[in-house]
């Protein structure tokens, strides 16, 4: 009887270890195969990602290459252009053109109260040199140079800026010469009258 207990017991014992074999085998193989399925998802997204950006590459170059011949003739006209425009100062640059100065002269005028005088009007445009270049820097495009005397009824020290002030609402000289400047404005005495000598410079940008 002993025996016979035994036997089944041990036939038990080995009818759940095959059954655990097996489980443990299953198990294995949907961790496997999960993991396979997993790694090949990431494979085919990465190799989809890759065919895009390559499509896009593709693309890319095929725009640049139907652009880049129209841009080599545009950079060829802008080269014409800019050297006919340096070859062509006195007709291209608006604040060399004879009309313009003209208005500029006629707004200068306008502009100028009646107590003021104005003794020179000079450009210094085309006398700058590249030898001194930080004397270019100070020095003015134009200047405007004139005097009053303070006496009798005109006794009005602020007349130099008003006049700056009225010479900023022209339109050719706010387009040519965006910063004016009080370069001189000084009084002293003379003959027993009291004279203010001003000057203004006129800058481009």
């Amino acid at each position: 009887m002993e025996y016979q207990l035994n036997f089944l017991s041990t036939t038990a014992d080995r009818r759940t270890r095959l059954r655990m074999r097996n489980f443990t085998a299953v198990l294995y193989l949907i961790i496997f195969f999960a993991t396979a399925y997993v790694m090949f998802q990431i494979y085919a997204t990465q190799k989809y990602m890759a065919d895009v950006y390559e499509l896009r590459v593709k693309e890319v170059e095929s725009r640049i290459a139907n652009v880049e011949p129209r841009m080599l003739f545009l950079e060829r006209k802008i080269g014409i252009r800019n050297r006919l425009r340096n070859q062509t100062d006195l007709f291209l640059q608006p604040a060399n053109r004879p009309s313009v100065w003209r208005q500029t002269l006629i707004d200068i005028a306008e502009a100028l109260p009646p107590e003021l005088a104005i003794t020179k009007i000079q450009s210094f445009r085309h006398k700058k040199s590249a030898r001194n270049q930080k004397n270019q820097e100070s020095q003015p495009d134009l200047l405007i140079e004139g005097y009053t005397y303070l006496q009798g009824g005109n006794r009005d020290i602020l007349s130099v800026d008003n006049f700056r002030a009225a010479l900023l609402y022209s339109l050719p000289i706010s387009q040519n010469y965006p910063e004016i400047k009080v370069e001189n404005n000084r009084i002293f005495k003379e003959d027993e009258n009291l004279k203010l000598v001003f000057a203004l410079g006129f800058y481009q940008e």
